[in-house]
């Protein structure tokens, strides 16, 4: 929201990365910590620098006055001036005047002794609120919503109401310049405008200069500058500097203010002004740029009529309050007409080597622009250079200045050039005078002068094949001209030396590159670390290249002794390693279905390369074998799988006899028993899993699918139940049944399985 004029990022990158040091004026501006006040809810402020005392109201509900030193400190309450709200200084500062608009009366309190002398009634329903003093008359806004105007108390405490004869919407606010003139402004809001009227008040009457309706449709606050001259108006929703600047003899736009009003707008006797909404600046009436700036913490706000100047111009008061209007909380702003200035410093090169040439600049930062016509911040500035040989410093007498230009340097800067010193430290010391609006500012910039580390680059192939030729190069770069010196060492690691162990030194040529030879024997990551030593003029550097050296694959396999088994049953699990080079050690992982998998057995493969381990299978489990690897082949894992097969049981339910048929036991049925019933038990079942029934009739010499069940669950004790009419089968034919377990789609700790074949008949009525 606020202009700050700062040097662009392309200057700062320059900067020699030291810490900025603000001149006094801005470290006293923001010295003063956020003041939490006594009361519930914030109306209105004044300052009464002579008496050493800060007024403050607190609206409806209220039932006294707070009051503060200049300071914020020592809080002590009036009482006795329920739902205070407007305020006013009498023009000597010998009353403070108090609208209460419950009251329906307007309090006199001596600034003496701070007790109320004298109370004013203003007429049933009037409700006075805002306040101001203008031509030696205390005028004041009254009225109710649709109905408002503007009422005055003379010197012997007469009050006369509709001094306006105008009509306004509501009660008026009103304003006047900050030293005692004759010019008062008022403005009420009506929906999406505001009405606005200016005055000249003299004799207690009011003489209309202008009345106009501005298009401001959330008017918070207004004031009129210290000449006079002009009326500035805040507003949220219609923000614009521009148009927020209105000359009070005819309302007209007139210009735009430094900056834009916010919340809330107050103006000091010299003309200096102050707003802000979430923060708190102030800033000259018209140019560029503000003095100083507070940002209050969220929720935080400045509130409507939130700000006050100290008489001097010393200090300036800001009333934040929270989303709800409560929480008011004060902030001080001392020496509120003095922007911060900070120094920045830049080398045309960084480091600086001995002997070298140079070339110094110092900038500056404000966020108050240069006046018109102004090509070099206003001031004195003087910079000192520090070395060996002067140590107690020696200024330079004709830097070289260079004016204001954009985006570059937006306060002028000034240079000196010269020659880096042989041995030690080089540096300068830049002091600002200041000037007006300009706090003074002092930094020592440090160059170093050293010797420094160029950097290193290498190209290396990400992969090359074992026992290969293989070259990886270099190159070291300074970022100016160079000595020859030096030379680069290599230390390479592979898996068979994890420490590391020297393969040789290389030389470095004019222009700064290198080369490296070598024949890796090693398969795996080879990596190789480069030192530059740095020589007899610089700092070491070190780099390093990775390269993947390929090795063969090994043979692998895993194995069982079956495919599938039965619950609890011992599986005979068999790895073989075919032919490494110096590691034979391999690993058996098993893994059942839904847990993870876990090391079964670990070791080296015997003499005919084999590991074998046991295990007792509870559900489907995987097996795996892993070789993790040796200087001449690659890591390999291989897998294998075991199912585990429920076991089913079935029996018939009340067959009253059995027959043969050739060799072949069936189960005989009568078809007075009504049903014929079979029963299946699948143990270990797994939720999820289900059966399926499938009954088959023989005839025409072949077996036929007479019916079937789909899959459906088993009961939780493993059970399943199946039943049939007798009636819808054919007496004395041939039947079978058997089930088939299905075990879930998705997650299935066990193979499926089919159940054994049971024969039956069935005979016509009833066993004789």
């Amino acid at each position: 929201m606020k202009l700050a004029r700062f040097s662009p990022p392309t200057i700062t990158a320059l900067l020699l990365g030291l810490t900025t040091v603000i001149g006094p004026g801005a470290v006293d501006s923001y010295a003063a910590s956020d003041i939490p006040l006594p009361i519930a809810h914030f109306a209105h402020m004044v300052v009464d620098a002579r008496h050493g005392h800060l007024y403050i109201s607190g609206g409806a509900g209220t039932d006294g006055l707070l009051v503060t030193d200049l300071d914020g400190g020592n809080p002590t309450m009036i009482s006795g001036e329920p739902g205070a709200t407007g305020l006013a200084l009498s023009d000597d500062g010998s009353a403070l005047y108090v609208a209460l608009p419950d009251q329906d009366a307007i309090a006199a309190i001596s600034t003496e002794n701070r007790t109320e002398s004298a109370r004013y009634g203003t007429g049933a329903g009037t409700h006075p609120d805002s306040l101001a003093v203008a031509g030696g008359t205390l005028w004041f806004g009254y009225g109710t919503a649709g109905a408002g105007g503007i009422g005055s108390v003379d010197g012997a405490g007469t009050v006369t109401l509709r001094q306006d004869s105008g009509s306004w919407a509501a009660q008026p606010m009103l304003a006047t310049t900050p030293t005692p003139s004759g010019v008062l402004a008022a403005a009420v809001q009506t929906g999406d405008t505001s009405a606005f009227v200016t005055y000249q008040a003299e004799g207690g009457a009011l003489t209309r200069k202008a009345a106009k309706a501005l298009p401001f449709r959330d008017l918070s606050d207004l004031a009129v500058t210290a000449d006079g001259r002009h009326l500035a108006v805040s507003s949220e929703q219609d923000l614009n500097a521009s148009t927020q600047r209105f000359r009070t003899s005819d309302l007209v736009a007139d210009g735009g203010f430094a900056d834009g009003m916010y919340a809330t707008v107050a103006v000091a006797p010299d003309g200096t002004m102050a707003s802000g909404d979430r923060s708190l600046s102030t800033f000259p009436e018209t140019g560029e740029g503000d003095y100083t700036e507070y940002g209050y913490d969220s929720p935080l706000r400045l509130a409507a009529h939130g700000l006050a100047w100290a008489s001097d111009e010393s200090r300036v008061y800001g009333v934040a309050v929270d989303a709800t209007g409560g929480s008011p909380t004060l902030h001080i702003t001392r020496t509120p007409e003095t922007a911060w200035v900070r120094l920045h410093g830049s080398s045309t090169t960084t480091p600086l080597a001995p002997g070298e040439a140079y070339s110094f600049r110092a900038g500056f930062d404000s966020p108050l622009a240069l006046s018109a016509g102004e090509s070099m911040i206003p001031g004195t500035v003087r910079i000192t250079r520090y070395d060996d040989a002067d140590p107690d410093g020696v200024l330079i007498s004709d830097p070289t200045t260079t004016p204001a230009r954009v985006p570059i340097d937006f306060f002028g800067s000034y240079y000196v050039s010269g020659t880096a010193p042989l041995t030690g430290a080089l540096s300068f010391r830049v002091d600002y005078s200041g000037s007006g609006h300009y706090a003074p500012a002092g930094q020592t910039f440090d160059i170093p002068v050293a010797k420094y580390a160029p950097t290193m680059t290498l190209t290396a192939p990400s992969a090359d094949d074992r026992a290969a030729p293989m070259t990886v190069t270099g190159r070291l770069t300074w970022p100016h001209a160079h000595v020859t010196t030096g030379a680069v060492h290599v230390v390479k690691t592979d898996p068979a030396h994890l420490s590391g162990y020297s393969v040789g030194t290389v030389p470095v040529a004019a222009d700064g590159s290198f080369a490296f030879h070598d024949t890796p024997q090693v398969g795996g990551a080879n990596t190789y670390a480069f030192t530059y030593d740095g020589g007899t003029s610089y700092l070491p550097v070190t780099a390093s290249a990775k390269v993947q050296v390929s090795r063969a694959a090994p043979g692998l396999s895993v194995t069982t002794d079956a495919k599938s088994y039965h619950s609890g049953a011992t599986v005979k699990v068999t790895a073989h390693l075919g032919t490494t080079y110096n590691s034979r050690l391999v690993t058996l992982y098993d893994q059942p279905a839904g847990k993870p998998r876990a090391q079964l057995k670990s070791g080296k493969v015997d003499a005919h390369g084999n590991l074998v381990a046991y295990y007792k299978v509870t559900r489907n489990t995987v097996f795996s074998a892993a070789f993790a690897g040796d200087y001449r082949y690659a890591p390999r894992t291989v897998t294998t799988s075991a199912t585990l097969t429920p076991t089913v049981r079935t029996a018939m339910q009340y067959p009253l006899a059995t027959t043969r048929v050739g060799s072949t036991t069936y189960q005989v049925f009568y078809k007075s028993e009504v049903n014929m019933g079979l029963d299946l038990q699948v143990t270990p079942r797994q939720s999820g899993g289900c059966t399926t029934v499938y009954l088959e009739h023989y005839y025409s010499g072949a077996w036929h699918q007479a019916t079937s069940e789909s899959c459906v669950p088993l009961y939780g004790d493993g059970w399943y139940g199946y039943g049939r009419a007798l009636k819808l089968f054919a007496s004395n034919d041939r039947y079978r049944i058997r089930g088939h377990y299905t075990p879930p789609a998705k997650g299935a700790q066990t193979g499926s399985v089919w159940s054994n074949w049971t024969y039956l008949t069935v005979r016509p009525g009833s066993p004789s």
